[in-house]
């Protein structure tokens, strides 16, 4: 049987007495205005991503890291079989981080030295685990833990969750229960930020608007899609449409936020974030209320950084 205890009042007063002088610790701005009202950067929560394939989810996902990176110093430990090798992802931050591409294919990419400085920065803030053999949730947990017991990070993402091999003799649903609960465990003990992918369910992909568009998943899309939701602190899903005359928006649906007060609101249904992947920067932009493009990258850089919203 299980050890537990109960919390005494004394606890509780402490606690209580701590929040009312030194108030709750909210989520820090993305940088990305209109996104802020509905989802900052907090750690000691699980934020679960989910999308079609080959709409851009790693790009949307490595975009919000960079930005926490850029903002507040954040460091990450991924694990990302899918977007092997290693060097093509430290690439792609480099070309997000510079603002062009590497590519000798085009005659206006960044040249060398910045593009090294890129790398460098890349590997000061982004550090990718590879393995063998098909690992485990439990694997991947203890090579992250390993790893944050020498250098501490501030998130890690796994991206994605259905690459990970499930456990002898057990069912496809008692592997994800457990996965998630491992997951949150370790989320809130260490205190980092965690970015879980997973991918949604066949029948979402069939799923078709009146126009023929493929409208967004949702956290029901995934398979065991209630038990997702549930262990989810945020539930984030990436949506575009390739062959729309918006090719280059990218939806982001904030579908749950556990702790509201602290990091925001989730989206109406039908009016999602709009992101506008710029491919001459290999960045996203957003429109201001004048309808204008907003590098919220070179906003950064150009020291113009956003306070917190909360």
């Amino acid at each position: 049987m299980a050890s537990y205890r109960i919390t005494s009042k004394q606890e509780v007063n402490d606690y209580c007495k701590k929040i009312y002088s030194k108030g709750y610790s909210k989520g820090h701005s993305t940088g990305i205005s209109p996104l802020d009202p509905h989802y900052t950067f907090r750690k000691g929560e699980l934020t679960i991503m989910t999308g079609f394939a080959n709409i851009g989810k790693t790009t949307s996902q490595l975009f919000l890291m960079i930005m926490s990176a850029k903002l507040y110093g954040w460091k990450w430990l991924m694990y990302c079989p899918e977007n092997e090798p290693v060097g093509d992802l430290m690439i792609d931050i480099a070309e997000m981080y510079c603002g062009g591409t590497a590519d000798r294919d085009f005659n206006d990419r960044i040249n060398q030295e910045d593009y090294l400085r890129g790398i460098n920065w890349a590997y000061e803030h982004f550090t990718v685990l590879t393995f063998d053999e098909t690992p485990t949730v439990e694997d991947v947990l203890g090579a992250f833990q390993d790893y944050m017991q020498v250098t501490p990070v501030d998130g890690v993402s796994l991206d994605p969750l259905n690459d990970l091999k499930a456990g002898e003799k057990q069912s496809k649903y008692d592997y994800y229960y457990d996965a998630l609960s491992n997951i949150r465990r370790f989320t809130k003990k260490n205190k980092i930020a965690f970015y879980l992918v997973v991918h949604p369910g066949t029948a979402a992909n069939r799923r078709r608007n009146d126009d023929g568009s493929r409208p967004a998943p949702n956290m029901s899309d995934v398979e065991y899609g209630s038990m997702f939701g549930n262990r989810a602190d945020n539930f984030i899903v990436f949506h575009r449409n390739p062959q729309s005359e918006n090719w280059n928006m990218t939806e982001v649906h904030i579908q749950k936020v556990k702790f509201q007060k602290l990091v925001g609101v989730p989206t109406p249904e039908t009016r999602p974030i709009a992101l506008f992947y710029h491919y001459a920067t290999r960045r996203f932009r957003y429109l201001n209320e004048n309808g204008s493009p907003i590098d919220p990258i070179a906003l950064v850089d150009s020291k113009v950084k956003p306070s917190n919203i909360f």
